[in-house]
């Protein structure tokens, strides 16, 4: 097929975007405002046409469920119910398995899926300490789950609310709040059973018995400096020496000479004494720097161990990088992060590889594990506005007028699409308005809840949909798949190359570009076929949902990796049987609940 110029400028994109997303050496919102401005600048879209997704019920519907998961969070709701279903008593691995799988699920049914990660991360680790059942073999189960929870209603994922606006653009009729409800309900038990039999076998059993230190190979890069009297650092401030911007070193505690206790993660404003002992971290070219300009010796009593890093309101942990922090995509040396909350990052683990090198000149990514040392209320301040999730046991108590307010409110936004003709976007941005004139959620807390890489990812990629449609792109793709289709003379055979391409795009790039790649494929398919379009569309949605291989097909999945010391092997191992089984269900099921049928 010969393409126009408008037709190839839009595969141009797409392949573009495509090698993008895939070697991660560009952010997938600048790829978003790269293909927007492209399609504008060739005029491929009319100005309006192409900022137009910015502007889509789809983006407003998110950002809205964003609040409600900051909400969420903010009143403990989702912890509280995570501890109390999932107990902390020694049980069987089987049963807490289950649970784990149903609960990630139902959550995840309602709220952003990454959010769902982010506050069952820690709950999960005190629940593994005290059931003495490893991370690793309830993590998984737990994103995993988080993303069978996804087929369960419209609004649970950008990517269902992605679908539905290139629906509504196409002129197509929209999914209704709860229209899959019952399809998703079943996919789900097979989840369930899968992680009941062999899934729970194939689960990697991984139990280190290292210290955090020991793990982040902190030992070998901690040294013992003496402050002698004439040196120019006594009687200055922690903050006045600028050990960390002027020498890459970083001072974790401070060994007073006159016999006071030591003080652990000092801050700023800590002086330095004469004969104080420095507790430094750093590479040995940094700390020979140091010493040779500040005249500084080194001690050779050097013991160090988790004890000799913490004190009694000092604390080492571990700690993921959450997505929507805003330490993706910098450096330590770039942000803010030590000024903001006194907190010393001691390594950093980037899918299992410990970098104790490279502390702060290291780039960080959604699910790279930090190991802090920091006083227990900086490290709950930083946890409690989601810079970090801090992998360790936070208090809880009851949810209070708040959290039942949030949940009165979440239940409007479900049921009021469904009783009247509201739009869910209206229903949702209500309901966001809602929590801050009730007092659920402060206006600050909403805005910063706003995942705006996946916001603009999402408008981003309605243009490229819009693109895809307007030029016959969709139609000249369905034309060749509909031939296959007739010569095979089942339409279920479409049905499942449209699940199996997705699912595998899915792998390779993101569950909400691949749905947005996809959807107008499905809808040209139908279209060129006269027959109805709900089949297509739901196994572009179902595939877009099975995001179960790979760690960067999902961020939640991304998010687990350190915490659960897991490999890409792993997912592939435990992925790939629950793919197949879910394809293959999924490929039986659409056309019985959404029969295909021939129009006029």
């Amino acid at each position: 097929m010969e393409l126009s110029l408008p037709q190839a400028i839009v595969v141009g994109l797409i392949l573009a975007s495509l090698i993008a997303f895939l070697t991660d050496r560009v952010r997938y919102d600048m790829v978003a405002i790269g293909v927007v401005l492209s399609l504008a600048l060739t005029k491929t879209l009319e100005v309006d046409e192409a900022f137009a997704g910015f502007s889509s019920p789809a983006v407003v519907l998110v950002a809205s469920m964003y609040a409600f998961s900051a909400a969420v969070g903010r009143n403990g709701i989702a912890e509280v119910l995570s501890q109390r279903v999932l107990g902390a008593e020694k049980q069987a691995e089987r049963g807490l398995v289950l649970r784990v799988v149903l609960l990630s699920a139902l959550l995840s049914s309602v709220l952003s899926t990454a959010a769902i990660v982010a506050t069952m991360i820690p709950v999960l680790g005190t629940v593994s300490k005290r059931a003495s059942v490893p991370l690793s073999r309830m993590l998984m189960p737990m994103s995993l789950g988080a993303l069978l929870g996804d087929l369960l209603t419209l609004i649970s994922t950008s990517k269902n609310v992605a679908v539905n606006g290139i629906i509504e653009q196409s002129g197509g009729v929209p999914f209704t709040m709860f229209e899959f409800t019952a399809f998703g309900a079943l996919i789900l038990l097979v989840g369930v059973f899968y992680f009941l039999g062999p899934g729970l076998v194939l689960l990697p059993r991984t139990k280190s018995e290292e210290t955090l230190a020991e793990h982040y190979g902190v030992p070998k890069f901690i040294t013992e400096i003496l402050v002698d009297s004439p040196s120019v650092l006594v009687n200055q401030s922690i903050a006045e020496s600028r050990f960390g911007e002027k020498y890459g070193v970083t001072i974790l505690g401070l060994v007073r000479a006159d016999e006071e206790a030591t003080v652990m993660a000092p801050s700023p404003h800590n002086k330095i004494r004469a004969n104080d002992v420095l507790l430094v971290q750093g590479t040995s070219e940094a700390i020979l720097r140091t010493r040779q300009e500040l005249g500084l010796h080194v001690r050779e009593s050097v013991q160090v161990g988790p004890l000799k890093l913490t004190s009694f309101d000092v604390q080492l942990v571990e700690a993921v990088l959450p997505a929507g922090s805003p330490l993706a995509g910098r450096t330590l040396a770039e942000s803010d992060f030590r000024a903001l909350y006194n907190l010393n990052i001691l390594g950093i683990a980037k899918h299992g590889s410990v970098k104790p090198l490279q502390v702060t000149s290291t780039r960080l990514d959604v699910g790279d594990t930090l190991l802090i040392q920091g006083h227990t209320r900086d490290i709950e301040r930083a946890h409690k506005h989601r810079k970090i999730i801090a992998l360790f046991e936070h208090p809880t108590t009851g949810f209070g007028v708040g959290g039942v307010l949030t949940l009165i409110l979440l239940a409007a936004v479900l049921v009021l699409p469904t009783l009247f003709p509201i739009h869910p976007s209206v229903a949702a941005l209500l309901g966001a308005v809602g929590l801050v004139a009730l007092r659920c959620l402060r206006p600050v807390d909403a805005l910063r809840a706003q995942d705006f890489p996946v916001l603009l990812l999402l408008g981003g990629m309605l243009a490229l949909g819009a693109a895809f449609e307007k030029h016959g792109l969709g139609a000249g793709l369905a034309e060749w798949m509909a031939g296959g289709g007739r010569a095979l003379g089942n339409p279920m055979f479409l049905v499942g190359a449209l699940l199996v391409g997705t699912t595998l795009l899915t792998q390779l790039i993101n569950s909400l570009a691949a749905a947005a790649i996809m959807t107008p494929v499905a809808l040209a398919l139908a279209s060129e076929m006269g027959v109805t379009d709900r089949a297509f569309l739901m196994a572009v949605l179902s595939g877009a949902s099975f995001a179960f291989m790979s760690p960067v097909a999902h961020q939640g999945n991304t998010m687990i990796m350190g915490p659960g010391q897991y490999r890409y092997r792993d997912f592939l191992r435990v992925g790939t049987p629950l793919t197949i089984l879910v394809v293959i269900v999924a490929t039986v099921l659409i056309p019985l609940f959404w029969p295909i049928v021939k129009l006029g």
